[in-house]
């Protein structure tokens, strides 16, 4: 019966896929070459380099970018070793599946505001010690803008923990792969190895090399992250990110030149780490092959002092109280410390914030606009290539999502400028979809390829076009993935600052944008109602692709 569907006629002509595929190429990959070679030559100027040796902050600033970008990549990556094992299996690891979604829909700006307005001087946990504390002004701690950027690690931590338990998730989750895997561990259980040795023995091995993109993504991330070091990071001096992003955006032309340099300093800084981590990891692999086969079993009686569901509570709760931090302190009006509840509410901040209805409108539009479209970019894709093409092309749908954001950024910015684009909403629309394409590709990858193609040969054979049996069967059975990928499509849009504040020029504001000019002031409670706008946009965006999925699985019951 096989064989014989597989005579029907072929899925797609070659002009079909061809034309499917020319607007990845057109929109996609050949702007990002050029956007990288632009970088490059930016990068090179031997007057930017000149000026940034001779700059007194370049060596703090870049030790300390050093020490939160590596310090948090490893702390996450420690977190994620530690956690699985002790949750995978189990029912705080279905827990975990249903919160990850609104999790990881939160932007990392405004968990930072939400973090800081917990954790400031005269925040919400300093004024639940207060009375203890005997505290009638907020203490002289230094526990956000800290000259070691720990405030700014432990957001990043925080962040980036939930993105690699994605990722993780979506490997086990990958068809037979994921029963592949399950059955090893079920025959290593029968041996007597644990969960937990099992996971380290046998299963982490096979999965952190191909987690090597996802990890690459957060350390490029962490070491160049601006957004929120603005917010929690050090301050005299910075991070060498946060001074490269000031330095662009001076009029001086030797400043500009100077932030490429630092920018050249972070990929190089990148690069050399990635370099490192992949020879350490093949000179230990003979190390690693004995350990995973002397055959101990460990002891049944060592515990961790804290469980994988505990940790999981305390991980859940910590996001609850920065959403509640955000939301809360944007009706905040007159609130004196020690004072743990506000003399007086108000919707003052909300009233300010909608006053701006270009603000919200720009918001809503790059992220319909740019999801919308990268969805379709990636449909496209699928119909237009074979599953092996996809491997090949890993390092350039890869690429917006794992290099360096200042860097791309910045060969973007020139490349829009030279042909006299910058400023106009469709560019910044056409720079979030190149940044929200990869995820998108990632979420909707692994559902689109395991689609079985027997339903398009059966509906073939029995004499039904193409599109018909796209839009009658494969569309309603993908509805539910693609709901998803759409909601991580707004998600990474809504996040996006530097492509929004370079390529539009100032002249396209967004809640993230207005968010960030804001933390710079006093004006607490307005810095979160925009931080609230920018975290509500998400939210709903996965709230309505739960609910097609929820209606898509009811369908398919029925």
């Amino acid at each position: 019966m096989d064989a014989a569907l597989r005579r029907v006629s072929p899925a797609l002509p070659s002009t079909a896929r061809l034309a499917l595929g020319l607007p990845m190429l057109a929109l996609f990959a050949a702007p990002l070459a050029v956007a990288l070679a632009t970088a490059a030559a930016e990068v090179a100027s031997a007057d930017g380099w000149r000026a940034l040796g001779a700059d007194p902050q370049f060596l703090p600033a870049l030790r300390l970018s050093l020490v939160t970008g590596l310090g948090s990549t490893a702390l996450a990556l420690v977190v994620v070793l530690w956690w699985v094992p002790r949750l995978h299996g189990g029912a705080a690891w279905a827990w975990m599946m249903r919160v990850l979604g609104p999790v990881l829909s939160l932007p990392h700006l405004a968990f930072a505001i939400g973090l800081a307005l917990l954790v400031t001087p005269s925040g919400v946990l300093m004024r639940l010690l207060a009375p203890w504390a005997g505290w009638d002004a907020p203490p002289p701690w230094p526990t956000v803008n800290d000259g070691w950027g720990l405030a700014l690690v432990v957001a990043l931590v925080a962040k980036e923990v939930p993105y690699l338990l994605w990722n993780v998730a979506a490997l086990l989750h990958q068809g037979h792969e994921g029963a592949r895997l399950q059955r090893e561990r079920t025959v290593a259980a029968s041996m007597g190895y644990g969960p937990v040795r099992a996971w380290h023995r046998l299963l982490w091995p096979q999965l952190l090399p191909r987690l090597a993109w996802p990890l690459a993504a957060v350390l490029a991330y962490g070491i160049t992250v601006v957004d929120m070091a603005v917010v929690l990071g050090p301050t005299t001096p910075p991070t060498l990110g946060v001074l490269a992003w000031q330095w662009l955006l001076d009029a001086s032309p030797q400043r500009q030149a100077q932030g490429a340099a630092a920018v050249g300093v972070l990929c190089a800084l990148w690069l050399s780490t990635l370099a490192l981590a992949v020879l350490t990891w093949r000179l230990s692999q003979r190390w690693r092959r004995r350990r995973a086969t002397r055959g101990d079993r460990g002891s049944a009686s060592r515990r961790a002092p804290v469980s994988g569901p505990a940790l999981l509570g305390a991980g859940i709760a910590l996001y609850g109280l920065v959403m509640l931090a955000v939301l809360g302190v944007s009706f905040v009006g007159v609130w004196p410390f020690p004072d743990l509840v506000p003399e007086r509410w108000t919707a003052q901040a909300w009233a300010q914030a909608l006053r701006q209805p270009v603000v919200l409108g720009h918001t809503l539009g790059l992220a319909l606009v740019s999801s919308s479209a990268a969805v379709l970019l990636v449909m496209a894709w699928m119909e237009a290539t074979p599953a092996r093409w996809d491997l090949r092309s890993a390092p350039a749908l890869y690429a917006p999502m794992v290099l360096p954001s200042l860097l791309l950024t910045l060969g973007l910015y020139r490349g829009a400028l030279a042909l006299g684009l910058d400023g106009t909403w469709w560019t910044v629309a056409w720079a979030h979809g190149l940044f929200v394409l990869p995820y998108v590709w990632v979420a909707l990858a692994p559902a689109y390829r395991a689609y079985d193609a027997r339903y398009r040969q059966v509906a073939v054979s029995l004499r039904g076009s193409e599109w018909r049996h796209w839009w009658a069967i494969k569309l309603p059975l993908l509805r539910a993935p693609l709901a998803a990928a759409w909601a991580v499509g707004v998600a990474v849009s809504v996040a996006q600052f530097l492509p929004t504040q370079f390529l539009g020029a100032g002249r396209v504001p967004t809640a993230t944008t207005e968010a960030l000019t804001l933390a710079a002031g006093g004006q607490r409670h307005t810095l979160a109602a925009f931080a609230a706008l920018q975290m509500l946009v998400p939210v709903l965006a996965f709230a309505a692709a739960a609910r097609i999925g929820h209606r898509a699985a009811w369908r398919e019951r029925t």
